[in-house]
């Protein structure tokens, strides 16, 4: 099994980051527990334990610098659910592999480290990146066209 999930929850301990085969992994346990109101008071219900990865060496570094025990985080990723077996024990194990992982800002703010150089790109295909460079239009580009029909030279013209 292998599908798309995105769980929201709260970590269980701070992530550990290792190295496995030449590549950095972050893992944590993230739980979810189910909230419903009943009258005017929040209820919990059960709560879902998940074993989270988070591959890559930036990606499993940003983990382990950014998560502590007890933050609320939303995780996307690919489910896997294992079936397992010890002596006479047998259990289920269910992990996410994750492809991004965030603070909840809804119950609270966080911060964003700002960089004064554009952080490496991971080499993966869905990685958000910059638009291309746009050359300013010549003259004779805007010839005999209003600037503000050309969001290009609007922008260059300071509109």
């Amino acid at each position: 099994m292998n599908d798309a999930i995105t769980v929201v929850g709260s970590l269980g301990a701070d992530p550990l980051v290792k190295s496995v085969n030449g590549d950095q992994v972050a893992e944590f346990r993230l739980a979810c527990t189910a909230r419903r109101k009943e009258g005017e008071e929040w209820v919990n219900g059960h709560t879902n334990w998940y074993s989270v990865e988070a591959w890559g060496g930036r990606f499993a570094e940003h983990v382990g610098t950014s998560l502590h025990k007890g933050d609320v985080v939303m995780v996307l990723g690919k489910l896997k659910i294992d079936q397992w077996e010890s002596g006479d024990k047998r259990g289920t194990s269910v992990k996410i592999r994750a492809e991004h992982v965030g603070h909840s800002l809804k119950v609270g703010p966080t911060a964003k480290e700002r960089r004064t150089a554009p952080p490496e790109a991971p080499d993966d295909p869905d990685y958000p990146r910059a638009p291309e460079a746009v050359a300013a239009p010549t003259g004779a580009a805007v010839a005999g066209q209003e600037v503000w029909a050309d969001p290009a030279a609007a922008m260059h013209a300071g509109i």
